[in-house]
């Protein structure tokens, strides 16, 4: 009976490991984007794997002992391998087209009842295999067990500190202003060169008409993760290490050994030597965390979901019990599963979404740093804002489009703060995307829509958008020369230097 309990917890260890399987091998990809600790996850993700384990065991271990296991073992040899493909498919490197699913598990049952019918030598082979299998699981459901533990010993770093500018009355500040802001998969061919007819960007045509536009600019990454500290730092990273005590080594291309980069290494650091505030809202990546030595004032936040339905700051029983429902869901209505687990989605980014905004608003109408970087979650998929409505949506549904819009209108009231400011004449402004719309990503993805596929037009454009409005800049400019994105930390630089220090 040992044998038989540690076999059905390893089959829930594998059934749930899409809830968790970015918590493994360490978390570290887990641990670099989220700001709260992760234990009240891990304990969740453990009381799942043993419940649904016990679970199995009540059905099949009072099985084994009656006349009818053999049938049972029949059945789970027919369903179990192709469930297991279907619940585990999102970790393979290729995605299997529904009708090639259900052609896999009519092929294999088709295969078992064979050997059943035809070779009981081989049948019996076969369960076997399975029952080798089994012991497999439990010693993976071990493993995992062990894993999971050791990720709930982390302790996440710093998500937010205040400088004593921003907390204390202070005069009206008097030096130049260099806002940065990240709109994360801004695409400038959506945005400019081929949007959608009906699709207005008042805001981003206002920008366009006192700005610098790049047309051709060339993307040096598509992973917001290595593209952003290669901008900050001025160097292109091609890999990274995010520590156990919260610190990030990085690669630069054409080198051999790992970095330790931290706020100095970067333009907030120069900022700070330069006699600049500096100050930072940002989302996914751990900008207090890292470079908090060269940011006075700092906030950043993500809410997103792990892999599977569960996320910080939810109570313990909505994490054990959102995970089981969406198993059995998507074993009974599979297409019901994958819109309830995208409208999750929707409804924690647009969480993220409007506390970030909260925060860059707070930070420009305070007017008392000198340095501002924003980056916002839009308009990255999931798509929380519906144009037509005008509003937030809680559900699957809107598209690309619609992030742009909601893109433009955040755009407009980040312009409206900063031109409210006597500042405004002395104001260099960035409004750039870390990489393109990712459409090769997106268009087999649940949330991809039919008006996603007709603004792709079955086309990657890889060019980022790239706007830059100079101090004082009153007419528009198009540079359509080919131009590296990295050239963008260039620009802050001279902003920097160039700007005198009152």
């Amino acid at each position: 009976m040992v044998k038989k309990l540690s076999q059905c917890i390893g089959l829930a260890s594998l059934i749930l490991v899409m809830n968790y399987g970015d918590l493994l091998g360490g978390g570290y990809d887990v641990r670099m984007h989220v700001p709260f600790a992760l234990n009240g996850i891990v304990h969740a993700e453990l009381a799942d794997i043993f419940l649904l384990g016990l679970l199995l065991f009540a059905i099949f271990g009072p099985l084994s002992r009656t006349r009818f296991y053999p049938r049972v073992r029949l059945a789970l040899a027919i369903v179990l391998p192709p469930y297991l493909v279907v619940r585990t498919q999102a970790m393979l490197p290729f995605l299997l087209p529904t009708s090639l699913l259900v052609l896999i598990a009519l092929v294999w049952a088709a295969i078992v009842v064979l050997l059943l019918v035809r070779s009981k030598l081989w049948y019996r082979r076969l369960m076997r295999v399975g029952d080798f299998f089994g012991v497999f699981l439990a010693v993976f459901a071990f493993c995992t067990v062990m894993q999971l533990l050791y990720v709930a010993r982390w302790s996440p770093g710093p998500h937010e500190h205040s400088a004593a500018w921003a907390t204390t009355a202070q005069p009206p500040r008097r030096h130049p202003l260099l806002v940065w802001v990240i709109f994360d998969e801004l695409s400038y061919d959506q945005v400019y060169e081929h949007r959608s007819t009906d699709l207005a960007l008042p805001n981003f045509d206002a920008l366009r008409g006192e700005s610098t536009v790049f047309s051709d600019a060339q993307p040096i990454g598509d992973k917001t993760v290595k593209v952003l500290p290669s901008l900050l730092s001025g160097q292109t990273i091609k890999a990274y290490r995010f520590t156990f005590d919260n610190r990030l080594s990085v690669l630069h291309s054409g080198e051999h050994e790992y970095h330790l980069l931290d706020g100095s290494g970067t333009v907030f650091g120069d900022a700070k030597q330069a006699g600049w505030r500096t100050a930072a809202v940002g989302w996914y990546n751990p900008y207090c965390t890292i470079y908090g030595d060269a940011i006075d004032q700092c906030y950043w936040m993500n809410r997103d979901m792990t892999d599977g339905p569960m996320a910080q700051g939810k109570s313990f029983w909505e994490n054990t019990t959102s995970p089981l429902k969406q198993a059995a869901e998507q074993l009974v209505m599979p297409t019901r599963a994958k819109h309830d687990l995208c409208t999750y989605e929707v409804q924690r980014r647009s969480q993220t979404f409007v506390d970030l905004k909260q925060h860059a608003s707070e930070l420009l109408k305070m007017d008392q740093a000198d340095f501002v970087f924003l980056h916002m979650p839009v308009p990255h998929s999931p798509n929380i804002w519906s144009r037509r409505q005008g509003n937030y949506v809680q559900q699957c549904g809107s598209s690309y489009l619609d992030n742009l819009a909601l893109a433009d209108r955040e755009l407009g009231e980040l312009v409206g703060i900063l031109q409210s400011s006597p500042r405004w004449k002395d104001t260099t402004l960035i409004v750039e995307g870390d990489h393109s719309w990712r459409t090769y990503v997106w268009d087999h993805q649940w949330a991809w829509t039919d008006e996603d596929k007709r603004a792709s037009a079955d086309h990657f454009d890889p060019r980022p958008a790239v706007i830059v409005h100079h101090a004082g800049q009153t007419q528009p400019e198009v540079v359509s020369t080919p131009w590296s994105l990295i050239n963008l930390h260039g620009v802050v630089e001279q902003v920097l230097h160039d700007a005198s220090v009152p």
